[in-house]
């Protein structure tokens, strides 16, 4: 018998999760070649002298991750082709990817207006959305605001504005990149945008045609995966490790020489929450410069940085000129207003602003208004300085509770900003699975499949950790853990 066989009942980690870790090892040692069928169950259960339900939950997690089959009425086999052994994935670059095992883009759903309308849900606690909730916001002030803008714009208030943005806007938006260190350079220029997402869909439309391959980041923002599918562009996953996106596959991606656009999210990136080092982003500038593919960075959760020094966007890095910069208010101040920005080298805003001025025509000059009041007062430094504080704090607690209701071979990582983190869950679990439990006992989150182009993630998923107070957090992620501990066999 394999020296890796022996169980141990008194160990934390599940007698199933050993038991599957040890058949495992077994196929991989020759015992059980591809196409053989194992052992019967109550073989199985004799041998390593445990319960045939541990058996058989050991059995389902093999079959989840791809090294068995079962046949109705013949038994379980080894599969004909084994998935890459998990001891090899761990000592991989990828750690995010989680398991082997595929779905199909037809289980997932609509989940962009469904994560919307369960965020609305006051009898579900979710961590899906990931946006300021209401007792973070400032919503005093910005009614306060509003009144007075309205009196001083008068009947101004309710006529377009500026295809480009109010000068208002546009200033006020200027001054607070340049006091956080990011001003606009010599050749560059700004345009008002409503939200991030629609200044990814406006440099896509722009820059690239239907049947175009856009590279992407493994895993990615769910809404980046879900624009490219409806405009009928390919997304190419290029996979992300823990200082971000993996230079020596993008180089791979980019030599293949039909790369139109590439997409990242570098700062608190989404779903991850990890951040591009510097150094990665000086060679995934070079790299796509000397390729001549234009980079977007979504650059929404910027503002939320609450430890740790920051990391310049790609924009002020030496030789940028193909960069797209998006930014938006609706992670920082409030995702209601639908307002963002753009920031390009006038050469390519000019091929944005036609695009842009047919789809939008102008943006509501009340809110740019009163965004750039808010701003110039000094009421959005303090109201972002406070949400920081309050992002941390919520951060902590929720890492407080994964560490002690998941199992303790789940992967969880720890980002210094923005509003969610990524969890790795042992590989026999499906978070697909799991979230069919969680919701009818109050619960909710984001899937790992949803963040992958080629389906991956099946034991991964997203946790945004700004949802909810501490203590509302700390309850709900304890009745998760439960759910995943006391999680059944699946029937075979």
């Amino acid at each position: 018998m394999h020296p890796e066989v022996s169980l141990n009942p008194g160990a934390a980690r599940p007698l199933y999760l050993q038991l599957q870790r040890s058949l495992r090892l077994l196929i991989q040692d020759g015992e059980w070649r591809p196409g053989m069928r194992l052992p019967a169950v109550p073989e199985l259960a004799q041998r390593f002298q445990v319960h045939r339900l541990t058996v058989l939950k050991a059995l389902a997690g093999l079959k989840r991750t791809g090294w068995v089959q079962i046949v109705a009425g013949r038994g379980t086999f080894v599969a004909d082709y084994l998935p890459q052994p998990p001891a090899l994935r761990g000592s991989a670059p990828f750690p995010f990817e989680g398991s082997a095992l595929r779905v199909h883009e037809g289980e997932l759903g609509p989940w962009l207006g469904e994560t919307l309308e369960r965020a609305q849900n006051r009898q579900l606690v979710s961590f899906s959305a990931g946006f300021p909730p209401s007792d973070l916001l400032p919503g005093e002030a910005l009614r306060r605001l509003y009144t007075k803008t309205m009196r001083e714009l008068g009947s101004e208030a309710w006529v377009y504005s500026a295809p480009a943005g109010h000068p208002a806007y546009l200033k006020a938006v200027s001054d607070w990149l340049a006091m956080e260190g990011e001003p606009l350079l010599p050749g560059w220029g700004l345009r008002a945008i409503p939200g991030a997402q629609s200044g990814l869909a406006l440099a896509v439309e722009a820059l690239t045609v239907p049947g175009d391959r856009i590279l992407v980041e493994s895993p990615c923002y769910v809404g980046t995966l879900a624009l490219l599918r409806t405009m009928g562009r390919e997304a190419v996953p290029v996979p992300v490790d823990a200082s971000g996106l993996n230079p020596e596959r993008l180089a791979s991606a980019l030599q293949k020489g039909d790369a139109k656009l590439i997409i990242l999210v570098a700062t608190f990136h989404n779903p991850t929450g990890m951040t591009l080092s510097r150094a990665r982003r000086e060679r995934v500038l070079a790299l796509t410069r000397a390729h001549g593919v234009p980079l977007v960075e979504d650059d929404t959760y910027a503002d939320l940085r609450f430890s740790g020094p920051s990391v310049p966007s790609f924009r002020m890095l030496p030789n940028a000129d193909h960069v797209i910069h998006v930014g938006s208010f609706s992670k920082s101040l409030a995702a209601g207003l639908r307002l963002g920005y753009v920031v390009a080298p006038e050469s390519l805003l000019t091929r944005l602003a036609p695009v842009q001025e047919v789809h939008t025509i102008a943006l509501p000059t009340l809110s740019q208004v009163a965004v750039a009041h808010f701003i110039d007062s000094g009421g959005f430094k303090r109201h972002v300085t406070r949400l920081r504080r309050a992002l941390r704090e919520r951060r902590d607690a929720m890492l407080e509770a994964l560490r002690a209701h998941f199992p303790r071979e789940a992967e969880i990582t720890e980002p210094k900003g923005g509003m969610h983190l990524w969890v790795v869950l042992p590989e026999d679990l499906s978070s697909l699975e799991l979230l069919k439990e969680a919701l009818p006992q109050g619960l909710g989150f984001a899937p790992g499949p949803l963040f992958f182009a080629d389906g991956r993630g099946t034991n991964c998923l997203r946790l945004n950790f700004s949802t909810h107070a501490p203590g509302v957090t700390r309850e709900a992620i304890a009745r998760l853990g439960c759910l995943i501990q006391v999680r059944p066999a699946v029937a075979l």
